[in-house]
Parts: structure tokens; sequence; C-alpha cells
């Protein structure tokens, strides 16, 4: 199973919308986003991946926090306040936006997968039975480098994919 991985689109909507065409062309089932999308019509973009279930949790510079949730169930999707616990192609999956618990999280081996974002900088690394992905930014303003990652659960193996 595939799944694409996101974080910090900032609502920088054309390349939210070129992720959703990358999300589509790999037939991914799931869609994880690492908080600061922003708006809530950036985050309606993500309702087009078809066939996905779209998880996300909210970051620091997600204000219109009632609205954006409302939009995300409104398509089918989910938004945590702080972190996602849950399954996904058979891996455990831990997600959050900032950084901070990522050590102790890792350090636990209780997860398969461990998703973070706020830093706009891409780490994808593996510590012992974990997998650690932040796939950087979706939108171009910090690094210049815009990306996402498309996940295959039964090899782990991620493919960054430049927006």
């Amino acid at each position: 199973m595939k799944i694409g991985i996101i974080s910090d689109s900032h609502d920088h909507h054309a390349n939210s919308l070129k992720a959703v065409d990358i999300f589509n062309r790999h037939k991914v089932e799931y869609v994880f986003h690492a908080g600061d999308i922003i708006s809530p019509f950036t985050a309606k973009a993500f309702a087009a991946v078809e066939g996905a279930a779209f998880i996300a949790v909210f970051g620091n510079n997600d204000g219109e926090k009632l609205f954006l949730k409302e939009t995300i169930e409104g398509f089918g999707g989910q938004i945590h306040d702080e972190s996602f616990k849950g399954k996904a192609g058979g891996k455990k999956i831990f997600m959050i936006h900032r950084p901070g618990v990522i050590p102790e999280v890792v350090k636990s081996a209780e997860y398969d997968l461990v998703i973070y974002g706020h830093t706009h900088k891409r780490d994808i690394r593996r510590e012992n039975s974990t997998l650690v992905i932040n796939p950087g930014e979706s939108t171009d303003w910090l690094t210049g480098t815009p990306a996402v990652v498309v996940l295959d659960t039964e090899k782990m193996q991620p493919e960054v994919v430049p927006l």
C-alpha cells in the first residue's frame, strides 16, 4: 500500500494541488498531513485525492481550527489536536507537528512510522525498527525545495517527490 506524506502547506494552494495530483498518480490510500495547512480552502483541495483517507494534525500556524475541522470532516477526513496514533497498511503510525517528543517516541520503538513537520527541513531516517519522516515543506518559502513523500508501506521505502 502507498501513503502520501505532506507538511507545512502554509496556504500554498498551487503546490497543494500539485501534491493532490502526485498522490492521485501514485494511487495512495492515505494522505498524512503533519500540520500547518492554514486555511479551509487549502484543506479542501485534499478532498480531490481519489479513494484516500485524509488524516492531519493541527500545526502551530493553523489559526482557523473550527473551520479547518469542519472542512476536513466535511469530506470525510480527520484532523487531530496534538497527535495522531493509529494504523495504516498494517503499520503503527505516530504523527505530530512539532518535533519535541520525536526522540522519545522513536526510542520507545512502539511505532513503525513516525511523521512530523514544523521545521520545513526534510528528515528521512531509520532508527532501529522505526522510520522517521519529515517531508519538509510543501510550500517553497523557506527552503525553496517543496516536496511530498510517497511511502510504500510493504517495503517501507520512501520516495521524495518534488513539487
